[in-house]
């Protein structure tokens, strides 16, 4: 199956492979769990922690959350519009966000559900 030509049909879903909590406000926290032996050896050798937390700001906790595999980034930056109406640019900030999460491998995306 072809990739979507257009960004906005892009359908974002979160990587299975990391858990995630959600704070009583809302803010997601992404969990990263070390493996192999590389990890283990800068675990004990140089104290590094098995686990890292990324803590999200409230708008990328927003998005975050929309991702479920079923909406488009067009749908996602449309509920994000009608959360956050005094953002500006929204569309730029969504679609910057995902790109970050998509090269740090948190998101992968979806065949668009959505027939051409």
């Amino acid at each position: 199956m072809s990739k979507p030509k257009n960004f906005l049909d892009y359908v974002p879903r979160r990587n299975r492979n990391y858990e995630y909590d959600v704070s009583d406000d809302g803010i997601v926290t992404i969990h990263i769990h070390w493996k192999g032996i590389y990890h283990k050896i800068a675990s004990v050798f140089f104290k590094k922690p098995e686990t890292s937390h990324v803590d999200l700001d409230k708008i990328g906790s927003f998005v975050w959350l929309c991702m479920d595999g079923q909406k488009t980034v067009e749908d996602i930056a449309a509920e994000f519009r009608e959360a956050f109406p005094e953002e500006e640019k929204p569309l730029e900030r969504i679609s910057q966000f995902l790109k970050i999460l998509h090269n740090n491998q948190f998101i992968v995306y979806n065949t668009p559900l959505k027939p051409e």
